[in-house]
C-alpha cells in the first residue's frame, strides 16, 4: 500500500493542496498495484480509477457517481483520514479514505471471495497454551489446598476462573471469525430496544470494570429506539469493542459508548482517548492474524475483535468505520440502515434479551479484566 502520508507530502510537494489533475493522480498510482480511485469532494463524481481498480471492478468507474458504488455513509463521513469495512458490488472490502481540499482518495482492498477455514496462529495458539497451563497450575494448587485439609481461597478459585473464561474467549472467537469467513455466521433478528440493550451491556461493564479506573459512559439521543437487529451479535459486537479500547486505555481515560438515530440510520459509536492505533499498523486491522506479519504478533488480545465486529456490521447490511490517532485515541462507528418495512413486519412487543447472567460477558472481557473479577459469585 502507498503510504498516505507519504501520499500526502507529495501533494503538498507538487503544489496542488487546493487543486489538483488527473494527470498527478496517473503519474502517482498507475502502477501501483492496490485499487486507487479519485473522486472530486463536491460532487462525489469518479475522476480517477487506476488499472487495478478497473480490473477489480470490472468497469471503468470514471465519469459515474461514486454514490453509485460505495455506500453514503463512507463517502459523508467528515472525517479527514479514516479506515472502513464495506461491501463493494457485493464483494467484501477495506477502504482507506484521505480526504483534503476538493480530493478524496479511497485506497481499495478487496478481501477473497473463496471461504477457506480460518488458519490458526502462532499467537492464537501461544494463547490458548498460556490458558490450559493457568487452568492446570490454578487447579494443582486448589488440589493440593484440599490435600492439607483446607478450602482454597477465594483468590485461587478467581485465578482458576480467570484462566477458564480466557480461553473459552479465544475458542469463541476463532469459531465465531471461521464461521464469518464461511458466511454461517448464525443470524436471528428480532425486534429489540436498542438505547436499552446498548445501555445494560454499557452498566455491566462499568461494574466488571470499576477497578480498571477507566471512565466508561453511554449517552444516546433517543430515550427509546425500537428497531431489527440480532440482540446477540449486536452485543457480541459491543463487547469486541469495549475489549479492544480497554485493552488501549489505563485508568483516568475514558471510553465512551453512543447512539444516535438520524432517521435513516442508526449510529453506533465507541469512542476512547487511549493509545491509538500506530500508522503502519491501521491499514491491517480488518485483517486476520497472519504470522508472517511480525507486527499482529506484536498486538495485545487475539487479532479478531474487530474482524468479527465488522462481519456483524455487515451481518446487518452496515458499515463500520475507524478514526484513529496515536496517542490521541481511537472512534470506531458501525452504521446501520433502518429498513421501515422490515421494523413493520417485526411489529411486535420489544424481545427482552438479556443473558441470564453475565457469564458472556465475563467471558468476552476476559482479557482486560482482573482476576478478581472472577469466581462464582460474579455469575449470579
Amino acid at each position: 500500500m502507498v503510504s498516505k502520508i507519504m501520499l500526502i507530502i507529495s501533494i503538498y510537494l507538487t503544489g496542488v493542496w487546493l487543486m489538483y489533475s488527473v494527470n498527478n493522480l496517473i503519474r502517482m498510482f498507475s502502477s501501483v498495484r492496490q485499487s486507487v480511485i479519485g473522486l472530486d469532494s463536491e460532487s462525489y463524481s469518479v475522476i480517477f480509477a487506476n488499472p487495478a481498480a478497473r480490473t477489480a471492478f470490472g468497469f471503468d468507474p470514471t465519469g459515474s457517481s461514486a454514490k453509485e458504488i460505495i455506500s453514503c455513509d463512507i463517502l459523508e463521513e467528515n472525517s479527514a483520514d479514516y479506515l472502513c469495512g464495506t461491501t463493494i458490488l457485493g464483494r467484501k472490502a477495506s477502504i482507506s479514505v484521505v480526504k483534503e481540499t476538493g480530493l478524496t482518495l479511497l485506497f481499495i482492498d478487496f478481501l477473497s471471495d473463496d471461504k477457506p477455514t480460518l488458519g490458526i496462529s502462532r499467537h492464537m495458539i501461544s494463547s490458548l497454551r498460556n490458558s490450559a497451563m493457568g487452568i492446570k497450575m490454578s487447579a494443582d494448587r486448589c488440589f493440593s489446598i484440599l490435600e492439607d485439609g483446607q478450602l482454597p481461597s477465594e483468590k485461587h478459585v478467581s485465578v482458576l476462573y480467570h484462566y477458564y473464561y480466557s480461553l473459552l474467549r479465544t475458542l469463541i472467537q476463532i469459531d465465531s471469525a471461521d464461521l464469518i469467513e464461511r458466511g454461517e455466521l448464525p443470524f436471528s433478528p428480532a425486534s429489540v430496544d436498542l438505547v436499552k440493550l446498548c445501555s445494560n451491556v454499557t452498566n455491566t461493564v462499568v461494574t466488571l470494570c470499576a477497578e480498571t479506573g477507566v471512565n466508561i459512559s453511554f449517552t444516546a439521543n433517543k430515550n427509546e429506539l425500537i428497531t431489527v437487529v440480532d440482540p446477540a451479535r449486536i452485543e457480541q459486537l459491543l463487547l469486541n469493542l469495549f475489549a479492544n479500547s480497554l485493552q488501549h486505555t489505563v485508568s483516568g481515560d475514558s471510553v465512551t459508548l453512543s447512539l444516535n438515530f438520524t432517521g435513516s440510520r442508526i449510529i453506533i459509536s465507541l469512542d476512547d482517548d487511549g493509545e491509538g492505533i500506530p500508522p503502519e499498523s491501521i491499514s491491517d486491522i480488518f485483517k486476520l492474524p497472519d504470522d508472517s506479519d511480525e507486527k499482529a504478533l506484536k498486538r495485545k488480545g487475539n487479532g479478531l475483535g474487530l474482524f468479527i465486529a465488522l462481519g456483524i456490521a455487515q451481518q446487518h447490511k452496515g458499515v463500520l468505520l475507524v478514526e484513529s490517532r496515536e496517542s490521541k485515541g481511537t472512534c470506531v462507528r458501525i452504521m446501520l440502515p433502518v429498513d421501515e418495512d422490515t421494523v413493520q413486519r417485526f411489529n411486535s412487543p420489544e424481545t427482552t434479551y438479556r443473558h441470564d447472567d453475565a457469564s458472556f460477558v465475563l467471558m468476552e472481557l476476559a482479557d482486560v479484566l482482573p482476576s478478581a473479577s472472577y469466581g462464582p459469585k460474579y455469575e449470579d
